[in-house]
Parts: C-alpha cells; structure tokens; sequence
C-alpha cells in the first residue's frame, strides 16, 4: 500500500453563506485565507465506576468537534464577507447558524472524497485591525450527514472558485 501524505490545500472547509437557503441551494465558499484549521473533537465521556473494577472506565457519548479559525480579511471573499456581517451586526439570531462541509482528502472504497455535512455556530471571537486577521470560532450542532463529495476548481475575475457537490450517504437497508 502507498502512503500519501496529507496536504492541506486537498482538504476543504466551505461554509454555507447563505444560511436562509433552503437545504439543497446552499451557496458554498471555501475557507481558504486562514492559517490554521485544527478540529478539536470536544469528547463527551461518562466515567462508570463498575463494581468489578479496580479503576475507572470512561465511555464516549459523543463529540462535538470544534475549530477556531484566524481568517486573513480580503474584502471580496465571501467567508470574509459572511463573517464581517456576523461582527459588524453582532448578529446572534438565526444567521450566527449555518452549515460547514468538511472533504477530506481521503478516500473511500470506491476512490471518492469522504465527506461530512454539518450544522454549526459561528462565533465571532476578535478581530484585529492591525494585522488584518478576523477570528472566528464553529461549533457543530446535532449529527452529522456523512458522505462523500467532489469538488470542481474554475477561475473567475482571476479568482480562484473551489464548487463542491456532496452525495449523502445512503442507509443500508
């Protein structure tokens, strides 16, 4: 088996900028200027005391993964755009939630990019002027779709524009 190492520009981060949309006619805009994309997976765990061990079992329940992303302003990028209006409007009704889509670089069994739908918070932390770095944090909300997605690279104006299309999953039944 060939090992590959992991690139960051094959993995992507969009989020929907229209989070009005219905489901289906999300408007995609990668995350693209930050420095950093670290998912903190936020495990919640329940230690059992069992009556037959001499120590402590933790149990898993769930994760609520987590990142906080320092984004280098550029007027014009719709990440930037959508998050500046969250900031400039202290915004904390419905348009502080949205979706995130996560394609990974890897693959699945049949060579397609694993994938995963979720829906999150966006939290405005700081915004600093003077180096031009706008920081958010995204926090997912409820389940996960899991699936697999490709995505297209065309130019525009010169810009780069990354369009990603998701399948779900679909249960085995």
């Amino acid at each position: 088996m060939v090992q590959t190492k992991v690139q960051k520009h094959l993995n992507y981060l969009f989020l929907n900028t229209t989070p009005e949309a219905a489901a289906g006619s999300e408007k995609w805009a990668r995350v693209g200027k930050s420095t950093e994309w670290t998912d903190t997976m936020n495990a919640k765990t329940t230690t059992y005391e069992y009556i037959e061990d001499a120590g402590p079992t933790d149990v898993i329940e769930n994760y609520q993964p987590s990142t906080n992303m320092p984004l280098t302003a550029f007027v014009g990028d719709p990440v930037y755009e959508y998050i500046f209006g969250l900031y400039a409007t202290q915004d904390v009704g419905k348009n502080a939630y949205t979706k995130a889509l996560r394609v990974f670089q890897n693959k699945d069994g049949e060579n397609k990019n694993i994938a995963q739908v979720t829906e999150c918070t966006i939290t405005v932390e700081n915004y600093n002027f003077a180096t031009g770095v706008l920081t958010f944090s995204m926090k997912q909300g409820g389940t996960p779709t899991h699936g697999t997605a490709a995505v297209a690279e065309s130019t525009e104006d010169g810009v780069k524009v990354f369009t990603p299309v998701f399948a779900a999953d679909t249960p085995e039944g």
